[in-house]
């Protein structure tokens, strides 16, 4: 069971088909622990990172161990998804990707995130929501959605 801290929120994690190994890049300490623990207690080996130096780092020491890279939009130092997003898929354009933010996402990322199939996942979320995002998917489906939350202007 996970439970959030102050909230009566408990979910069963999803079944997983395939452990993945991700990055999490996120500058707030806390949520960077629960997002890793979250992630580590549905079967994934997580790798995290506070800034982009520390992400950029990791990156290239486990190049071809991490399969799915999870970005927060804004951070403080400047190196959020804007700086590392093109930097990671010059060294691997397939590797799958995940944007988060608690503010909309910039057009021109949208635009990026669409072009490489990867997706949004909207602050706050709730555990099982992150679990999902790790999960495979089908992006050719007539039905998928790339994202997971508010993703318009003033949608939060």
């Amino acid at each position: 069971m996970f439970r959030l801290a102050g909230s009566p929120f408990d979910c069963e994690p999803p079944e997983m088909s395939t452990p993945r190994t991700a990055l999490v890049v996120d500058d707030e300490e806390q949520l960077l622990r629960l997002m890793a623990r979250i992630l580590e207690r549905g079967g994934h080996r997580v790798l995290s990172a506070a800034n982009g130096d520390e992400a950029r780092r990791l990156f290239r020491a486990h190049a071809d161990e991490i399969e799915i890279v999870l970005l927060d939009v804004l951070m403080p130092d400047g190196d959020g998804a804007e700086a590392l997003l093109p930097e990671f898929l010059s060294e691997r354009p397939g590797i799958d990707v995940i944007l988060s933010s608690g503010d909309a996402l910039p057009e021109a990322l949208e635009t990026e995130l669409e072009r490489v199939g990867g997706r949004f996942l909207h602050k706050p979320f709730v555990p099982r929501s992150l679990l999902r995002m790790l999960e495979p998917v089908e992006t050719d489906r007539p039905d998928f959605v790339a994202a997971v939350g508010p993703f318009e202007s003033g949608g939060a």
